[in-house]
């Protein structure tokens, strides 16, 4: 039976969030960072801005930097880039062609709080949320060689099977 292993580093990208008053909702808010970015230009400058939400949906707009738009020297603006461990998809339907029965993962480090169920969601590109909550109460895919429910916790050195049919 062929198999392939994988290893992972689960990490969580801290919230970035900002208290301040809303006018909407006419109190002090928490708003939290969406990661959408808009830029705006009035024909001498470009604006970027960060968009932040409060718990209503309001937004608030943070003014990250100003840029020239017309200028003798040319530089090139590098993006702000997260640091964040970037794990490939995982392409079961592919790997079933090439005929691999079984993928284990194993998870060399762990930060934060993650379950197996929404880990396996953003990882598997074929298969939605709800088929892997299935396929993780039948049993074809374990933890540690164990049936166990999706809202498990992984921790690190945790080992998960994913039986492919």
């Amino acid at each position: 039976m062929l198999s392939i292993t994988f290893h992972w580093q689960l990490s969580q990208i801290p919230e970035r969030a900002v208290k301040k008053h809303c006018k909407m909702c006419g109190k002090l808010s928490v708003f939290t960072d969406t990661n959408v970015r808009r830029h705006n230009a009035n024909g001498k400058n470009i604006y970027q801005y960060a968009i932040y939400k409060c718990e209503k949906n309001h937004t608030w707009n943070q003014k990250l930097a100003i840029y020239k738009t017309f200028s003798e020297h040319i530089a090139e603006i590098e993006e702000q880039k997260e640091e964040s461990s970037i794990m490939p998809a995982i392409p079961i339907i592919s790997l079933a062609e090439q005929g691999i029965k079984v993928i284990h993962i194993v998870l060399d480090n762990v930060i934060g709080k993650h379950r197996i169920d929404k880990v396996l969601a953003n990882q598997i590109e074929d298969w939605s949320r709800s088929q892997i909550i299935k396929k993780i109460e039948k049993g074809t895919i374990q933890l540690n060689e164990q049936v166990i429910k999706p809202s498990s916790r992984l921790s690190k050195r945790d080992r998960i099977s994913i039986f492919i049919d």
